[in-house]
């Protein structure tokens, strides 16, 4: 079952409804003013950027492989099992696990924006020096700059400690896309 979800990205089919009922989700439950609107933002953002990259046009696998990898037709170093795991356990787990830390403590909802922030940071990077578009481009641009909105809104309205919080947010979301990318660009 998880190969044929992993082949061509097949459970990408699923990530714009994720992305529309999230959205629903988020405005039912929660108003712009409320501090967790803003920790929980990125999750449907975060869908249909899923969405741009692998199913809507797609193309990431692709685009890493013959792109950033300079890799010849038929070779890969990101497969499609790979992406699989690397969306599924990254995202889709680990953004429900620290969703529910926030509620226990918003510093846990920065850690899901600032996560944001850099995979949308390598997207608009990889737009730059290559001058093309690459699959995420226009959702990691979009969702850059509401994660920016929403990092300063949980910042200023309930986060303790703020110097910490930043300090540790942006560590481990630096450590894991070190660790990302070595899994995603080894051989």
């Amino acid at each position: 079952m998880i190969q044929q979800l992993a082949k061509n990205q097949n459970w990408a089919k699923i990530t714009p409804v994720f992305g529309v009922l999230s959205t629903i989700w988020l405005l039912w439950f929660f108003k712009p003013t409320d501090v967790l609107f803003w920790a929980y933002v990125n999750i449907p953002l975060y869908f249909f950027h899923q969405t741009e990259e692998h199913f809507w046009p797609g193309g990431f696998k692709n685009y890493i492989n013959r792109v950033i990898n300079k890799l010849p037709e038929g070779q890969e170093t990101l497969t499609d099992i790979k992406i699989f795991w690397v969306n599924i356990l990254l995202v889709w787990f680990a953004f429900s696990f620290f969703g529910v830390l926030s509620l226990v403590n918003i510093g846990f909802g920065l850690l899901i924006i600032v996560f944001s922030i850099l995979n949308c940071l390598t997207h608009i990077f990889q737009g730059i020096s290559h001058k093309q578009w690459n699959p995420g481009l226009v959702m990691a641009s979009l969702q850059f700059l509401i994660s920016i909105y929403a990092a300063y809104f949980v910042t200023v309205n309930g986060l303790s400690d703020p110097v910490i919080w930043w300090i540790a947010t942006v560590v481990f979301s630096v450590f894991v896309h070190g660790m990302l990318f070595r899994f995603v660009l080894k051989k």
